[in-house]
């Protein structure tokens, strides 16, 4: 299918990113399993939180890219709205991670560092070029550039807001934010706007009877063995016979 004309637009750009996805999945393979189902679990907290008009343009691994194309009415108090929101996202993956520790009924290495797991969420503004590309959603340009260099950064924490001076202008999130800056090879040097968050996220993951725990982890094996079934091909799966 041919690539649609693409056009220039005015976006908002939202990453919420999970801090310690890394070393989370590098687990045997029983707690990877439930690494997982965990992390969809909380990837799917966070996108619940999503309203119109910012939508989710694709999921990408541990992160969640959204959008909002400028609109012509409305457009100033619809950031307004959005900056007032911000926290949401953070607030729904904490829930998320709450409720998933604290009725586990597993001592696997995913099911107790949980716990562990943060949420970031990292803004820009600019242009970018929309295009349709075999159906799908696709957005290029300096400022998408500039949006994933941020996901590296020099932030000393692993929960908080990260705000580029545009998107924090649109936005005016309410919050105290603190003046900050990155530098890359590049795009150079970035001032921003950064606000510290708090889990608010139990210290561990007591083992407990769950019924519900109990339907979720084998959830988590029937989508795992499903995949691996689509995907023979994928590690861990076991050798073929090559008898005649």
């Amino acid at each position: 299918m041919p690539a649609s004309s693409p056009s220039e637009t005015e976006f908002l750009l939202l990453i919420a990113d999970i801090s310690g996805y890394t070393r989370f999945m590098l687990t045997n393979r029983t707690a990877r399993v439930h690494a997982h189902g965990i992390i969809s679990d909380l990837l799917n907290a966070v996108i619940e939180e999503v309203q119109i008009p910012l939508t989710v343009n694709k999921l990408e691994g541990d992160a969640i890219f959204m959008v909002a194309a400028k609109q012509e009415q409305t457009w100033e108090d619809t950031g307004r709205h959005l900056g007032q929101s911000l926290t949401a996202f953070a607030e729904a993956f904490d829930r998320k991670v709450t409720e998933l520790a604290t009725s586990t009924i597993c001592d696997c290495i995913a099911c107790q560092q949980m716990v562990t797991l943060r949420l970031k969420l990292i803004g820009h503004y600019g242009t970018a070029v929309r295009s349709t590309i075999a159906g799908f959603d696709e957005l290029s340009g300096v400022d998408v550039i500039v949006l994933h260099r941020l996901l590296k950064n020099e932030v000393p924490s692993s929960e908080y807001i990260l705000l580029t001076e545009p998107a924090f202008a649109f936005l005016a999130p309410p919050e105290t934010y603190v003046p900050h800056r990155e530098s890359y090879d590049d795009v150079g040097e970035i001032p921003l706007r950064l606000r510290h968050l708090t889990a608010q996220v139990p210290d561990k993951a007591p083992r407990t009877f769950s019924l519900r725990d109990m339907g979720r982890k084998l959830s988590y094996d029937l989508r795992y063995f499903f995949a691996r079934t689509r995907h023979p091909a994928a590690e861990d799966a076991p050798a073929r016979d090559h008898r005649p």
